[in-house]
C-alpha cells in the first residue's frame, strides 16, 4: 500500500469507526418494538460530518465501514418510506467488500431493494445471504418472500422451514407460510408489522399508518399496463428520468417550461387511478397554475409541479420582481380541487 494512504483508525472494541458510547445511543433509540429511526440517522449524519471535518476519516471510507452500513440500513429500513429505503440501498455498495459472512449486511440491502422494487438484484443479494450466513434467520424471511414472487414455491417453503428450524414458532414465518400456500403477492407478503400485536391492529384496518405501509408497498411491483397508461396521458419527453429517486420531466404550458415530478418510483407510479391523472394533466395544461400574484407588483411563474404518493399536489414558483429578476423560490400547497390548502402530513421535504 502506498505510504501516501493512511488508513483511518478503527476503534478497538467496535472494530468500526464508531465509538462504543454511539453505538449503545443506537441501541438506546431502537428499544422495544418502537424506535426513534430518525434520531439514530441524525446522529450517523453527524459522526460522519465531524469526523471529515477533523480529518479522521473520508466520507467515502464513512461509507466502506460495516458498522455504520448497518445501523444506516436499519434505520433506513425501520422509517418504512420509499424515500429512505432508496437511500439505504444507495449507500450499502460501498461497504459490500467488507461484507462477507455478514448476514444482517445481506438482509437489510435486499429489504431496501426489494422495497424500491429492484426485486432480481434483492433476489440475488438474499440468495447469497443465506449462503454467507445461514444461521441468520431474517435472510431466510426475504428469500422466502422474494423466491414466492418469483414463482418458486417450493424453494420459499423451504426457506420457510430453515428460518423455523433457526426461530421456532417465529410468527413472522408461521404467517409467511400460510401466504405463501395462499399464493399471496409480494405485496400482500409485505403487508405486515414484525410485532403481533401491531400486525393484528395492521390487517383489522386499525393502525394510523396503514396509508403510509400502502404507500410504501405501491414501490415493489411495477404494473406494465399502468405505466403505459400514465405515459398515454403526459407524453413525457426524451428527458424523462425514472427512479432517481423520482420520475420527472420537463413539459410546457402555454410556452413555458415547467419540471414535473412524481416523488415516487415507476412502480408506484404504474398505479396511480387514471381518472386522477388526467384531472391533473387537464389542470396544468389549462394554465391555472401558471401565475401566482405574490404582491401588487409581484409574480410568481410556476417552476416545478410535484405530485405525492399520497397523491397530493404541490407548486413550486419563481418569484419575479418587476424586473425580472429571480428573487426567491417559494411552495404552494393544492387541496383535493386543485385550489391552495395547507400541506399534507408527512410529506417530503425533498
Amino acid at each position: 500500500m502506498p505510504e501516501s494512504i493512511l488508513l483511518p483508525a478503527l476503534d478497538p472494541e467496535t472494530g468500526s469507526l464508531l465509538r462504543p458510547e454511539d453505538i449503545a445511543f443506537f441501541e438506546s433509540c431502537t428499544e422495544g418494538h418502537a424506535g426513534y429511526f430518525y434520531r439514530v440517522l441524525g446522529h450517523l449524519y453527524q459522526f460522519i460530518e465531524q469526523g471529515v471535518s477533523e480529518g479522521r476519516f473520508t466520507e467515502q471510507q464513512a461509507r466502506q465501514d460495516l458498522q455504520i452500513a448497518l445501523w444506516h440500513a436499519y434505520a433506513c429500513n425501520n422509517i418504512g418510506e420509499y424515500l429512505y429505503y432508496y437511500r439505504s440501498a444507495a449507500w450499502m455498495p460501498d461497504s459490500e467488500p467488507f461484507a462477507a459472512g455478514c448476514g444482517a449486511w445481506y438482509y437489510r440491502y435486499a429489504c431496501a431493494l426489494t422495497n424500491c422494487g429492484r426485486l432480481d438484484e434483492a433476489r440475488r443479494y438474499a440468495e447469497q445471504g443465506v449462503q454467507e450466513d445461514p444461521g441468520y434467520p431474517w435472510g431466510w424471511l426475504q428469500l422466502a418472500k422474494l423466491r414466492a414472487h418469483f414463482q418458486d414455491k417450493a424453494g420459499a417453503l423451504d426457506a420457510v422451514a430453515r428460518g423455523l428450524a433457526l426461530v421456532p414458532g417465529d410468527y413472522e414465518f408461521l404467517t409467511l407460510r400460510d401466504e405463501i400456500l395462499a399464493g399471496a403477492s409480494l405485496e400482500q407478503m409485505e403487508y405486515h408489522w414484525i410485532d403481533p400485536g401491531a400486525d393484528g391492529a395492521l390487517q383489522e384496518g386499525l393502525d394510523s399508518d396503514a396509508d403510509k405501509k400502502l404507500q410504501a408497498i405501491a414501490c415493489i411491483t411495477t404494473d406494465p399496463k399502468g405505466l403505459a397508461r400514465f405515459r398515454s396521458i403526459f407524453h413525457p419527453g426524451e428527458d424523462y428520468e425514472a427512479n432517481c429517486p423520482y420520475c420527472s420531466f420537463s413539459t410546457s404550458v402555454q410556452g413555458h417550461t415547467v419540471e414535473v415530478v412524481f416523488q415516487m418510483n415507476e412502480a408506484a407510479l404504474s398505479k396511480l387511478d387514471a381518472g386522477w391523472l388526467r384531472t391533473q394533466k387537464q389542470r396544468l395544461n389549462s394554465g391555472r397554475w401558471l401565475q401566482q400574484r405574490v404582491s401588487l407588483y409581484e409574480t410568481g411563474l410556476l417552476d416545478t409541479v410535484l405530485f405525492g404518493l399520497g397523491r397530493t399536489v404541490s407548486l413550486i414558483y419563481r418569484n419575479q420582481n418587476p424586473a425580472g429578476e429571480d428573487r426567491a423560490y417559494f411552495q404552494l400547497w393544492l387541496d383535493a380541487e386543485g385550489n391552495p390548502g395547507p400541506r399534507p402530513d408527512g410529506e417530503p421535504d425533498d
